[in-house]
C-alpha cells in the first residue's frame, strides 16, 4: 500500500493556531495509520469453479496414458449450458486431443435413427406398427418382413449382427475406397437367433434396415433427413453422417489393437468410403464432444418430441446385462453415481463413446475417445463417466 505523509503548513495565524494544530494532528493520525503493519489484506478470494473444474480434468488425467486411454474429448452440461469442457491425451504424434476434433461415436448414431423414425411417426409418414413388407422388398430369407418398425427399435427381431459375417470385413479391407451399396449389406444377415418379439437380442441389423426405411419413406438419403430434421434446426454444426456427406473439420485420429498384442496401430487411412458405408445407420455418425452432449438435452429436456412419444421411447424394457438395465426404443438405461441415466454407448474401429443424462439434474455428459480393442478401454470409459458424474453431483449439492 502507498504510504502518504501529512504535509505541514509554516503560516499559521495565532489565533488559529490551536485549532489548526489539533487538525493537523487528527490528520496526521489517519495518514499515518495507512502505513503501519496492519494493512487490508487484498489477497483475491478463491475461485471454487476454477478449483473444481481443475479436479475434474485431474479426473481425465488419471485415465490417460500408458496401458490407459489415449486421448479423450468430454462434455459436461447442466439444463442444456455447458459447464465444463474436459480433453486430455493425444490425436498422434505430439498434437493434443482438441474440443473442436470429431470422433466416431459408433452406436450412439443409433439414439439420432430413433429419433428420426419417431418424428416421422408424428408427422404420420409411417407408423411405428408398420411391418417391413410395408416398405421393402429384401431379397433374404434371414429377415422375417413381418417384423415392426418398433420391434426393430426396440431389438426384438432376433436378427443376427451383420457384421459378424466372415465376409463382410475382408471385403471391406480389399477395397477401402469402394462403398458396399446399403442393400448388398442386407445379404450379410446371417440365420436369425428367433422369432421376432421373443425377446431382446442387441443387434447392428435392426437400424441398417431402419436406415432403409427412411430412405424408402422420405425418398431422400439418411444424411439428408439427418440434416433436414435434426443436425440444422438444432445447430449441431459438427455433426456429420460422412456415409452420406463429406466430413468437415479435425477427426481425432482413431487407433486400435488390431494384432490383439497390447499395441495401437494408427488406422485413419483405412476410414474410406467403405468404412462409411458398413457403419451406416448403426454406427456412422461423427461428433464433436460439445455437440454430442447437447443431444440429450434436445431430445429428453426439449421439444424435439412430443411427451407422448417420449414416453414410449422410454419405455425400458429389462436386458440381461453387467452394465445397462433396460432399453427403449434406441435409448439405454444405465445406473451412474446411484442414479438412472438414458443415452447410449457406442464401439467401433477406432474409437468408444458414451453419452448420457440424468432426467433429476438435467446433468448430460458425452465423453469421447480414440481407441479401440484395448485391454483396458471400455473399463477406463466406464469408470471416467461414473467419476466425472459423481464429482458433479457432489458438487451441485454442495451448493
Amino acid at each position: 500500500m502507498t504510504c502518504i505523509r501529512p504535509t505541514y503548513f509554516t503560516h499559521i495565524k495565532l489565533g488559529c493556531a490551536p485549532l489548526l494544530l489539533i487538525a493537523m494532528t487528527l490528520m496526521s493520525s489517519v495518514f499515518l495509520s495507512g502505513c503501519s503493519s496492519n494493512e487490508v489484506d487484498e489477497t483475491p478470494p478463491v475461485d471454487q469453479e476454477a478449483l473444481f473444474a481443475e479436479e475434474l480434468q485431474t479426473l481425465v488425467d488419471e485415465k490417460i496414458g500408458t496401458d490407459k486411454l489415449l486421448g479423450a474429448s468430454v462434455s459436461i452440461r447442466i439444463d442444456g449450458v455447458e459447464e465444463w469442457s474436459l480433453q486430455g491425451g493425444i490425436s498422434s504424434g505430439d498434437t493434443p486431443i482438441a474440443a473442436n476434433m470429431r470422433f466416431g461415436i459408433a452406436s450412439i448414431t443409433k439414439t439420432f435413427v430413433a429419433a428420426t423414425v419417431l418424428k416421422l411417426s408424428e408427422e404420420g409418414a409411417l407408423s411405428l406398427d408398420d411391418p417391413i413388407s410395408l416398405w421393402l422388398t429384401l431379397d433374404t430369407e434371414n429377415i422375417d418382413d413381418s417384423i415392426t418398425i418398433e420391434q426393430l427399435l426396440g431389438h426384438f427381431t432376433g436378427l443376427h449382427g451383420y457384421f459378424r459375417h466372415p465376409d463382410i470385413w475382408p471385403r471391406v479391407e480389399g477395397d477401402l475406397n469402394t462403398p458396399i451399396p446399403t442393400l448388398e449389406l442386407v445379404d450379410y444377415v446371417g440365420t436369425p437367433f428367433f422369432a421376432p418379439g421373443e425377446r431382446y437380442e442387441y443387434s447392428n441389423s435392426n437400424y441398417l434396415v431402419l436406415g432403409l426405411i427412411i430412405e424408402a419413406v422420405t425418398g431422400k438419403t439418411v444424411g439428408e433427413v439427418f440434416r433436414e430434421k435434426l443436425f440444422g434446426p438444432l445447430q449441431m454444426n459438427s455433426i456429420y453422417f460422412p456415409a452420406n456427406e463429406n466430413l468437415v473439420g479435425p477427426v481425432a485420429t482413431p487407433w486400435r489393437d488390431s494384432n490383439g498384442d497390447g499395441t495401437l496401430q494408427n488406422i485413419l487411412a483405412e476410414f474410406g468410403p467403405a468404412y462409411h458405408s458398413i457403419f451406416y445407420t448403426a454406427a456412422d455418425v461423427f461428433s464433436t464432444a460439445s455437440d454430442l452432449s447437447m443431444w440429450p438435452q434436445h431430445l429428453f429436456n426439449g421439444t424435439l418430441l412430443s411427451e407422448p412419444t417420449k414416453t414410449k421411447m422410454l419405455d425400458f424394457q429389462p436386458i440381461d446385462d453387467t452394465i445397462f438395465t433396460g432399453y427403449g426404443l434406441g435409448i439405454r438405461e444405465v445406473t451412474f453415481a446411484g442414479k438412472s441415466h438414458w443415452g447410449h454407448t457406442g464401439g467401433m474401429r477406432g474409437y468408444g463413446s458414451y453419452m448420457f443424462y440424468d432426467p433429476e439434474t438435467k446433468v448430460s455428459i458425452a465423453m469421447l475417445n480414440n481407441q479401440s480393442r484395448s485391454q483396458n478401454g471400455p473399463l477406463l470409459r466406464y469408470q471416467l463417466v461414473d467419476e466425472l458424474l459423481q464429482a458433479v453431483y457432489q458438487h451441485i449439492e454442495g451448493d
